[in-house]
């Protein structure tokens, strides 16, 4: 199956490994004002420290993933 490199493409697996990356960068914004919300709505520091905790560990493993298969898909 071909991977979506240029245009616009909902469905995240079918991106290539450069599309996923960018937009993983893009969630980091996104998480950020999730947590402020959840803090907000919630008045809980618990839920903000554990959503902060699974962002915080999540998107960098994520984006070096993603990256590195990337990287070694431009190898080839």
């Amino acid at each position: 199956m071909n991977k979506v490199d240029k245009g616009f493409e909902l469905v995240y697996w079918k991106l290539s490994y450069r599309r996923k990356f960018i937009r993983t960068l893009w969630m980091i914004p996104w998480a950020i004002v999730a947590l402020i919300f959840i803090q907000i709505v919630g008045r809980n520091y618990k839920y903000t420290i554990l959503a902060g905790i699974i962002y915080l560990v999540i998107l960098p493993i994520q984006a070096i993933y993603n990256y590195k298969k990337w990287m070694k898909e431009e190898m080839k």
